[in-house]
């Protein structure tokens, strides 16, 4: 089997983690789902649904990225292109 690979985000880079901190507030109602909620155990099950598990074709966005771009389309009744930007 290969090794799972996911296209990058900019998350968890100097630049990524850099711009977050300084754009979203410590007391924000996102930072606060980020430390209640694990997205890596929800990625690890939406990743059994991809096709190859993100081991062979194109990369694929990490699962949970998708997830979480989902819901904040939801929450806060945002377009696909608005969620992007």
């Amino acid at each position: 089997m290969g090794e799972q690979r996911f296209k990058e985000t900019g998350r968890g880079s100097f630049w990524g983690d850099f711009l977050y901190e300084q754009v979203v507030p410590q007391d924000h109602f996102l930072r606060q789902l980020d430390w209640v909620i694990d997205w890596e155990a929800f990625g690890a099950r939406l990743l059994a649904l991809y096709e190859g598990q993100g081991e062979y074709g194109r990369p694929p966005y990490p699962p949970e990225a998708l997830l979480k771009m989902l819901l904040l389309a939801y929450w806060f009744n945002l377009s696909e292109q608005q969620v992007e930007e």
